[in-house]
């Protein structure tokens, strides 16, 4: 890792680990003469960024407010930290942003200082401006979410059932066996919860996956690895990781080997 950038991930154990992935706080040296670009793989859940240093930029899209609310990832994004960035964030488990925001976005939403919401982020971000050092933001992040988290929005018990299920691989079509639901009344439900199909949802967890194995065994040999994986074939894998993870399973392979080098 770069030694300019300084990170710091936290993965919830308890009643949290249902609700969260992670809780993170990441850092640039103000010393950094250039930026510092790094790939956010899609994973189909959301999020919330605090940022209390310098502009970033998602995308082609730089941001500079105090707090972000971040869309459903569909596919990957680049993100670019700038001389003195630091950010926090909270990454939530698929579905459980939109219990939380009582809403999805299409875009990062900019959270405007002074906006009337069920969440006071104003004092958050205050709060937050005055820890120091990476474990102290994670410490009180995490005592926010946990008081945060709104128990009485929880999923449906049949959506929870079809993620998990889709975790899996089972057909789209078997779906209503797992859901106690009509396929019909599921891709509703995920639209709602999570803004795509059913379809999209397992495409983006069959790469998600891909990448998480290939990252610890980037010479295995490809044409096998998709059989094995999900894929109907090679070219398959390669259009998928294209569309979902922006580079091809062997460019992807060639980066995790040049950086264990």
């Amino acid at each position: 890792m770069d030694r300019a950038l300084n990170f710091e991930i936290f993965r919830p154990k308890g009643r949290l680990s249902s609700h969260i992935q992670a809780l993170w706080s990441v850092s640039v040296s103000s010393k950094r003469p250039v930026k510092i670009q790094k790939w956010l793989h899609s994973d189909a859940c959301s999020g919330i960024l605090f940022n209390l240093g310098n502009a970033f930029s998602l995308g082609d899209k730089e941001f500079s407010a105090n707090v972000i609310l971040l869309p459903v990832s569909k596919e990957a994004q680049l993100l670019t930290l700038s001389t003195g960035a630091r950010l926090i964030g909270v990454r939530f488990h698929p579905a459980i942003s939109f219990g939380f925001f009582k809403a999805t976005y299409n875009q990062p939403m900019e959270v405007k200082a002074g906006a009337t919401s069920q969440v006071e982020y104003d004092a958050l971000y205050q709060e937050l401006s005055n820890q120091r050092g990476h474990y102290a933001n994670i410490t009180f992040l995490y005592k926010w979410i946990d008081q945060a988290i709104n128990d009485t929005d929880k999923m449906p018990s049949s959506l929870k059932k079809s993620l998990n299920a889709l975790r899996y691989d089972i057909k789209l079509s078997d779906l209503g066996d797992y859901g106690v639901l009509s396929q019909r009344q599921i891709e509703r439900q995920f639209q709602r919860w999570l803004s795509m199909s059913p379809k999209r949802y397992q495409r983006i967890l069959r790469v998600k996956n891909a990448l998480t194995v290939l990252k610890t065994a980037p010479n295995t040999e490809l044409a096998g690895f998709a059989l094995n994986n999900g894929f109907t074939d090679q070219a398959h894998m390669t259009r998928e990781f294209k569309q979902i993870a922006k580079t091809t399973p062997g460019k992807y392979c060639k980066m995790v080997i040049c950086n264990n080098c």
